[in-house]
This record gives C-alpha cells, sequence and structure tokens, in this order.
C-alpha cells in the first residue's frame, strides 16, 4: 500500500468520532461473545446432543443457555448505546460523574426515538435489531451534548453556587437532554409524516424490503444481500440480524432448483463467521502466532469453528477498520461467486438439507450437499480467501503499529511536558486512547520482566585527564512492536502500575552481575551507579541490594545509587533510616539533575548525598549563557566546601568540556566520550582507556 493511502488511513484511525466508535464496540466484546458462545454451545450439531439438551433431562442446560443468550443479546442495542456514550466519554477523558450524563442522555434519546411507552414502540428494537438506532441517536446524542454541556450561556451556575460538583452538572445537564430528546419526537413526526414509518430503524427495513421487491434474478439478490449484510458488519451493524427479516422472506427453502438459500450462504459464504473469518483464523494462528492478532485468533478458536467470530470482528478489529474492509466484502463475495457458479455447472450439488449455523465447516459442506464435494468447495474458498486477506493482513499490522508509535510518541511528550512542569503524571488514570495505550504498555512490560527482555546499558562517566571512573547504569526495553520505549516511560509505567519493585530486583540483578563480570575482567578501580526513585524506598529495597551484593560476591562501594531530585523525597524518619543504612553499608548516594532549587540545598545539606550530577539543561546551554555559567560555578564551588564531586552530563561537545573544566567541574558523561554501550563493550571501552591514561 502507498505511504499517501497509508497516511490517509491513520488519519481515519486516529479522528476522533473512529475512535469513539471503536472504543464503544470494543467495550461491547464481552456481551457479545458471553451471548454468542451460548449460543454457540445451545446449538452444537450433534443429533443426540440436541435431543439431550432441548427436551432429555439435560433441559435445564438448554433453559440456561438460552436465558443468556437472551438476556445478552436481547439488550444488545440498549448496551451498544451505553457503551458507545462510554467510548465517546472515555476519548474526551471525561470524569465519572460527566460520563455517567452522557449515558443518561444517550438512553434517554435512544428510548425517546424507538417511541418507549407508545403504541408504535417494538421490544425486538432493544435487541440486535435496532443497533442502527443505537449508532445513529448515540453519536448524535453524544455530540449534541458535549456542545450544549460547554456553552457557558445555557448553564445554571446562580443556581449551583455551593453545589458538590456531581449535583451542579446534573443540573446543568437539565437543558441540554430536554432538548436533545425533544429534538428526536420531532424527527419521529416528520418521519412519520413523510414515509410513515416510526423510527431510523424502520427507514432501513422499508429501503431494503424495496430492494428486494426490485431485483427479481436469484443470483443478483444472493449477491446484493451477501454485500448488504457484510457492509453493515463493517460499519458497525449486527449485519446477521439486521438482515434476518430479508433472509427469512426471501431465502428461507431450500430445495433441487433452488440454489441461493440461507443454508447455502450459512454453508458456503459466512464459514467462520460473517468475511469468510475462519481465513482470518487460520492465517492468524499460521503467521501471527507471536502477535497480538495471533493471541486474539486463539482466544477465537472455539466460537469460530461454530461460525460464531465476535471476537476476531473486534478483536482484531475488522469491524470499521478502512484497511480490512476490503477483504472483509471481498471474500464472501468471492466465496458466494464461486459456490454459486460450481453448484449451476453441476460440479457440486444442491443444498439438500438445512444445516444448523454452527456446523464446524467441512463437516456442514458434506451434510448440507450429501457429498464430499461440498467440503471441497469450502476447502478451496478457504484457501483462496486465506491468499485474499493475507495481504490486507500484512498492511493492517503495518498501520497499526504506526499508529501505536505515534500515540506512545504523543504519551512521551505528555510525560516531558508533566517532567518540565513538574507535575506528576496520571498516565494510567486517563481514559482516552493515550490511557489505552499506556495500559497496554503497562501489559507489555510485565510480559517483558517475565520473559528478561529489560536490559542494561552502561554510559561511562571520564574525568579531566581522561580516565574512566565507571558508568551509569540506564534501563532500556525494547518493545517487540514498536522499538525502544523512553526509559522515563518504563519507570512511570512500572510506579503507577505497582510493578516497580519487581522491575527494580531485575535491575539490581542485572547491574550486579555486571559489576561482577566488569570486576573479573579488569584488575582497576571503578563504579556503576544505578538509579532509583523516591518510590524505591518504600518497599524493602535495601534487603535486595544486600542480597545482590551477597549473591555476586561485589563489594557495596562498587555500586553507587542515582536519585532523581525531581522525585522530592519527604524527608521521614523511615526515609532518613534507609539512606543512612545504604550509606552505611559503603553505597555512594548522588542527586541526579541537581539544579540550585531549596530542595537541592537541603539535600547537600543532609549529608547523605556524596556526588550531585547537573541539570543537563544547565550543561546543554553552557556556552551561551551567562546565567547558567555562574550557577555550575556556584554548585562546584559549594561541592568543594562540602566535600561533595560534581558530575556534568550531556557532554557532546570539546567546547562543553572545556567550559566546563574552567568552571571547575572535572567529571563528564556524555556522547562526546561514549553513547550507552553493552556491557561487553564498555568492559574493552574502560579497559581500553584507563591503558591509555
Amino acid at each position: 500500500m502507498r505511504t499517501k493511502a497509508k497516511q490517509q488511513i491513520l488519519r481515519i484511525r486516529k479522528s476522533f468520532f473512529f475512535i469513539a466508535l471503536h472504543n464503544g464496540f470494543v467495550l461491547m466484546i464481552p456481551l457479545i461473545l458471553v451471548g454468542a458462545t451460548s449460543c454457540a454451545i445451545m446449538n452444537l450439531p450433534f443429533a443426540g446432543y440436541q435431543e439431550a439438551i432441548s427436551s432429555g433431562k439435560f433441559k435445564i442446560v438448554y433453559d440456561i443457555l438460552n436465558a443468556i443468550y437472551q438476556a445478552t443479546y436481547g439488550c444488545f442495542s440498549v448496551a451498544l448505546t451505553i457503551a458507545l456514550s462510554v467510548g465517546y466519554a472515555m476519548e474526551r477523558n471525561e470524569k465519572a460523574e460527566k460520563l455517567a450524563l452522557y449515558v443518561i442522555a444517550s438512553l434517554s434519546a435512544f428510548g425517546t426515538q424507538l417511541g418507549i411507552g407508545t403504541d408504535n414502540f417494538s421490544q425486538e428494537l432493544l435487541g440486535v435489531k435496532g443497533c442502527f438506532a443505537a449508532v445513529f441517536v448515540t453519536m448524535i446524542t453524544c455530540f449534541a451534548y458535549d456542545y450544549m454541556s460547554r456553552r457557558e450561556y445555557i448553564k445554571m451556575n446562580r443556581y449551583t453556587v455551593g453545589m458538590e460538583p456531581a449535583c451542579a452538572k446534573a443540573i446543568n445537564s437539565i437543558f441540554p437532554m430536554f432538548t436533545i430528546c425533544a429534538a428526536f419526537v420531532v424527527l419521529n413526526a416528520v418521519l412519520y409524516t413523510c414515509f410513515q414509518v416510526t423510527n431510523v430503524q424502520e427507514i432501513v427495513y422499508k429501503v431494503l424490503f424495496i430492494l428486494f421487491d426490485y431485483v427479481q434474478a436469484e443470483f443478483v439478490l444472493g449477491l446484493v444481500y451477501t454485500f448488504l449484510l457484510h457492509f453493515l458488519w463493517a460499519m458497525g451493524f449486527h449485519g446477521s440480524h439486521m438482515m434476518e427479516v430479508v433472509a427469512s422472506s426471501y431465502f428461507s427453502q431450500v430445495g433441487q432448483d433452488i440454489i441461493f438459500s440461507k443454508s447455502f450462504f450459512d454453508v458456503f459464504v459466512v464459514m467462520g463467521g460473517c468475511g469468510t473469518t475462519v481465513c482470518v483464523l487460520l492465517l492468524g494462528l499460521l503467521f501471527y502466532r507471536k502477535k497480538r492478532m495471533g493471541n486474539i485468533a486463539r482466544l477465537s478458536v472455539f466460537t469460530a469453528i461454530f461460525n460464531t467470530n465476535e471476537m476476531l470482528n473486534f478483536g482484531i478489529p475488522i469491524i470499521l477498520n478502512p484497511i480490512l474492509i476490503v477483504p472483509f466484502l471481498l471474500t464472501p463475495m468471492m466465496a458466494y461467486i464461486i459456490s454459486y457458479v460450481v453448484i449451476y455447472l453441476g460440479l457440486v450439488p444442491t443444498v439438500k438439507q438445512e444445516v444448523i449455523w454452527t456446523t464446524p465447516v467441512l463437516f456442514s459442506g458434506y451434510l448440507a450437499t450429501g457429498s464430499i464435494r461440498g467440503s471441497i468447495l469450502q476447502l478451496s474458498i478457504i484457501v483462496l480467501g486465506m491468499l485474499i486477506y493475507y495481504p490486507f493482513l500484512r498492511t493492517n499490522e503495518k498501520v497499526q503499529e504506526i499508529y501505536i508509535k505515534g500515540q506512545i510518541e504523543k504519551l512521551v511528550e505528555e510525560l516531558k511536558k508533566s517532567e518540565e512542569e513538574n507535575e506528576t503524571p496520571d498516565l494510567l488514570n486517563k481514559t482516552n486512547s493515550y490511557g489505552m495505550v499506556a495500559r497496554m504498555l503497562l501489559k507489555d512490560l510485565e510480559t517483558a520482566l517475565d520473559k528478561n527482555e529489560i536490559f542494561m546499558l552502561y554510559q561511562p562517566q571520564v574525568d579531566s585527564k581522561g580516565i574512566c571512573l565507571g558508568a551509569e547504569a540506564l534501563v532500556r526495553w525494547k518493545h517487540r512492536d514498536y522499538g525502544f520505549i523512553y526509559p522515563p516511560l518504563i519507570i512511570y509505567l512500572a510506579k503507577e502500575g505497582k510493578i516497580l519493585p519487581r522491575l527494580e530486583q531485575r535491575i539490581f540483578h542485572m547491574v550486579s552481575e555486571a559489576i561482577r563480570k566488569t570486576q573479573d575482567n579488569y584488575d582497576g578501580d571503578f563504579k556503576i551507579s544505578v538509579n532509583i526513585t523516591a518510590k524505591s524506598l518504600t518497599w524493602d529495597i535495601e534487603s535486595c541490594m544486600e542480597e545482590c551484593i551477597e549473591k555476586y560476591q561485589i563489594p557495596a562501594d562498587k555500586m553507587w545509587i542515582e536519585m532523581t531530585e525531581q522525585d522530592m523525597l519527604s524527608n521521614t524518619d523511615a526515609v532518613i533510616e534507609k539512606l543512612d543504612h545504604l550509606k552505611q553499608v559503603g553505597h555512594t548516594l548522588l542527586i541526579d539533575d541537581f539544579g540550585m532549587g531549596h530542595t537541592s540545598l537541603i539535600y547537600l545539606q543532609s549529608n547523605y548525598f556524596d556526588v550531585v550530577k547537573l541539570d543537563g539543561s544547565l550543561v546543554r546551554n553552557i556556552l551561551k549563557n551567562p546565567t547558567d555559567q555562574k550557577i555550575v560555578a556556584s554548585v562546584v564551588e559549594l561541592g568543594e566546601k562540602l566535600g561533595v564531586k560534581v558530575i556534568a552530563e550531556y557532554v557532546e561537545t570539546e567546547e562543553q568540556r572545556d567550559k566546563l573544566k574552567e568552571l571547575g567541574c572535572f567529571w563528564y558523561q556524555g556522547y562526546l566520550y561514549s553513547k550507552p554501550v553493552q556491557l561487553d563493550e564498555f568492559i574493552v571501552w574502560l579497559k581500553k582507556c584507563n591503558e591509555r591514561s
């Protein structure tokens, strides 16, 4: 696919309404799968089984499954209205009370549009048959409510002074909700006057019947039916149930002279579910086993075997996917045309008997036609379908990766902005797409820890004589799909996700092993520093470090501990006790990103810290900014008086180093000397550097 086309698809994927719709449909997955699984188990295509649960001693099983199916799919449109409202509010990153008001407004409008409480209301519209109305009404309502709720001139602020926020927002929602419901009452009146229908759902059915009454040829009727059903599915509507009225009216019979019937459609077109998605299932299992799609395929195996594919449709997703809509429409139409022509030519017998739609592929082909040729036809269609789907699935994977990478970049921008403003980021609690990406990364980080995919790089630190003092250990994570993740994001995710102790245990073991290996290969003096956060001191970090020192047989003074000033360590007795313990054991403590703030001076005054690392912004601007030069000189002078060493990070040019040396700073770290490297490369670098010196 050309770059321009990919960019256009990405623009669609990033559009607000697309994301809101996608969020809503994803939230429907549990309801859909519970109902679909119940239906599949209830309709397992085994004669003895069917007899046992429908009228035999296991009828209670059938009753339970049927109750679950009716309860889930019976309120499908109501649940969809709620899910889409929540999806819209999530992408707006709304708080709980505002989210609830979106739901209430949408349910009120949906009920109004369907005419609940009037003679025109049909309970069937609360199930899958009303999903078009649910999407139509919910999206209009959310947009209108969102717009009106932000207009100050219609709010009743003067009446809500002193009220709690939730109550105030509820009162301010009265006018928008009333206006929206009234608008749908007017719409219903217009629809009845002009078209003699009472809601938008009836318009859909009216248009469908007009279309199918107009078309006479059986082949064309079947082709139109196949296309429309899948087009509705691709747009997010439950096409199978929406077209059920058409199927029962036009395609219910099977016989020697009839080729296209509902059973023909179930057996040869929607194998594995609508879209002939048995092809997607097999491709996922064969070629995407280690990818996200492979996981979804494995979860979908049971239901897809019995021709229920909602997990694939909404999980990949295929629904509302501008790339996969092409094979999703093309494959079943190919299946229809080939099957119709082959049966018309007499190469395969016509469908002689109705087969339960949950009958697995290959069995259904044989049972429906009474011939193995029916199974061979199915297998041939599946192979062709896989060839159609495969290039689109590859493109979809690439576009998905580009999209997620873009979302990760925006997440990093949010984090950097929070860091610059000294604010604590709240990544995981965001309800919009950034929050979802953060939560996805957290799950992947847990998996990466389980699989030991987290690793360390080591950036050398050098003095003014060119002697390598040691290195700083820097955590790295190369995501299997999205490449290297911004290191501070790793730490923030671990902190918010409450897995920081796990991550730090892994880091301390890797750094301790690195110290031992360096010690085994180099006889001179060196140290490796490792970063911790204020949060690190809330768990038993000192025991972990002692365990590592004992296990790897290394001296504590070779492991230096860095803490960032922005962590704002609280001066509690517990913190002081832990810092004191670490120092007594032999660890050297460093303050990272040191400035000249009040907190920095308090840290120096505490006598716990022996080394400070200059804030990177001071070093980057050292040649151009006289104020930064004065600050560095002051830090160095203060450090000399207190017996504290100063390290300058981000030293990238000789001019920067010379200026720092002129100001009295003699320890450096940065790309002028080396980028962060693997341990073996650092050991070689350390030995060569110090041999020269």
